[in-house]
């Protein structure tokens, strides 16, 4: 049983190794809004829940670029933006 619990654990841990970190959500999030325009609008609304989402749903090298992207061709090329699909 310990190895089990053991093995979940290391499993866990290395699925967790590309998750983006708060501050990095943070910054992808305010260059997004940024590069969209809509950073005016966004400035006094709270984040954290697309925090929360960047952080369960991207990987670190999709937060990276869209940091580092300079145009909005850049942001769309590094799969950051998700897009809801209709229901």
């Amino acid at each position: 049983m310990k190895r089990f619990l053991l093995v979940m654990v290391a499993l866990a841990g290395a699925g967790a190794c590309n998750k983006p970190s708060t501050d990095d959500c943070r910054q992808a999030i305010g260059n997004m809004q940024k590069l969209l325009g809509t950073d005016i609008v966004a400035k006094n609304n709270d984040n954290e829940g697309e925090v929360r989402r960047c952080k369960g749903g991207s990987s670190k090298e999709a937060v990276a670029c869209a940091i580092k992207a300079t145009s909005l061709a850049e942001l769309k090329a590094c799969d950051f933006m998700g897009t809801k699909s209709p229901k």
